[in-house]
């Protein structure tokens, strides 16, 4: 009777070993039916989770047209961004210290990305408007960060997906705005011309509601449970049965478990949060840097030509939403590529896109360039920001350097400086907009 009973307690802890290791390591062996469906589901969760804060951006000179603010245009994408950065601080040191299920927070972000998207279609007036790209641009940097820190969970190789979904999100609502704007014939005057461009804008936010649908069949029907939390959840199970057989084992390891988690001082939410930034600080200042400066060259565009150009139509197609759609283009194209090239010196993307930020700035001061070379431009602008997002990421998940445990706390802190630099980028432009040179007289 001696034997069995060393057997039995080797194999609970070796057990217990394995939950525990199971819990914050990537699944490496999927079916092959889980594999396409995983790819699907992160690609479809990353289309529609920027779709509505992309269609906003895409229409942003619009909406500040139509209701006679085009000084403010740039408050468009600053209001797209601004609580998003409480939103991922809500997630990061809130929601994950909780351990709120990811299935309550992607349900709970779909309800507001749809109360979004009702709100900009029916807004009285600017301000309203703002509130309401507000609440739908929270929604974009919420769900950046729970579905990065997901993605943990599972294959590198699927943070392709996402990224790529999310380059796409910028195709399609481009596209659709676009497409929907060419539908509506160019107003005679004036006062038409503001009525026409609301009517515009019902359509298009309206058109966009059933997505919050297609998000949620994403992540609840498309995705395969990732392996590690089905060990994790059988371990418990297996764990039930088996209590009453090695009850006695199991007090005398609690008993030593308690002892030593007394000896050993928990760490405290700082601490990790200051090991986390040292050990992304590199990559972190990078992206915010190449958010900042891409977003002023994008809002740029909207001043970088006069309305007394042959080009110009207010409405078809309305050259700012389609020189958003050529960015997104670019950001769909990079976003694609890290399974064909990686960069690992991703402060080189970031000096280029610095330099892109200053020719933009003077090409909204000067009107110096040719208006028929600007679209390649911003799909250039787009190449360098989907880049570096995607390598950027790529690095955090495989860096061997952070532990598991840390890994999707991180990733959540990386994804912060992406709103700070979005923030600090519109700021920039709502102040430059309104100088002699930049301002609509």
């Amino acid at each position: 009777m001696a034997s069995p009973g060393p057997s039995i307690a080797g194999r609970d802890a070796s057990d217990d070993s394995d939950d525990a290791r199971d819990v914050g390591v990537v699944a490496r062996h999927e079916a092959g039916s889980a594999v396409w469906r995983n790819w699907l589901g992160f690609f479809l969760l990353g289309t529609i989770n920027n779709m509505p804060y992309v269609i906003i951006n895409s229409s942003a000179n619009t909406i500040a047209k139509s209701f006679s603010q085009e000084n403010n245009v740039a408050m468009i994408p600053w209001a797209n961004v601004a609580f998003g950065f409480a939103a991922k601080c809500l997630n990061t040191f809130v929601f994950i210290p909780l351990g709120v299920p990811y299935s309550v927070r992607i349900f709970f972000n779909g309800i507001l990305m749809l109360a979004g998207l009702i709100g900009v279609a029916f807004a009285p007036n600017f301000w309203v408007a703002i509130g309401a790209v507000i609440v739908s641009g929270a929604t974009a940097g919420f769900g950046e960060n729970v579905i990065l820190g997901y993605l943990r969970l599972y294959n590198p190789s699927l943070i392709t997906a996402w990224s790529s979904g999310t380059g796409m999100a910028g195709i399609l609502g481009a596209g659709l705005y676009i497409g929907l704007a060419c539908a509506v014939k160019t107003p005679t005057s004036d006062t038409h011309r503001y009525q026409t461009l609301r009517h515009m804008n019902n359509y298009v936010f309206l058109l966009s509601t059933p997505i919050v649908i297609v998000y949620w069949l994403a992540y609840f029907f498309i995705l395969v449970k990732p392996a590690a939390l089905s060990l994790h959840r059988e371990a418990r199970e297996s764990g039930r049965y088996k209590a009453s057989e090695t009850s006695g084992l199991i007090q005398a390891e609690s008993a030593s478990a308690s002892s030593d988690e007394e000896l050993v001082p928990r760490e405290g939410s700082c601490a990790r949060l200051g090991r986390c930034l040292r050990q992304s600080a590199w990559l972190s200042f990078n992206l915010g840097l190449v958010y900042f400066a891409e977003y002023i060259a994008r809002s740029c565009s909207a001043k970088s030509k006069y309305k007394t150009d042959p080009i110009y139509t207010p409405v078809c197609p309305e050259f700012y939403a389609a020189i958003q759609l050529c960015y997104q283009a670019g950001v769909f194209v990079s976003r694609s590529s890290l399974s064909l090239v990686k960069v690992k010196r991703v402060g080189v993307l970031t000096l280029l896109q610095v330099v892109n930020m200053v020719v933009w700035i003077f090409i909204a001061w000067k009107h110096f360039a040719p208006i028929y070379i600007l679209p390649a431009y911003m799909v250039f602008v787009g190449l360098l920001g989907g880049g570096s997002y995607v390598n950027v990421f790529y690095l955090l998940r495989t860096d061997p350097s952070i532990r598991d445990e840390d890994r999707e706390y991180c990733l959540n802190v990386v994804g912060l400086t992406i709103s700070l630099g979005i923030f600090f980028g519109t700021g920039f432009n709502t102040a430059l907009f309104h100088l002699p040179g930049f301002k609509d007289q």
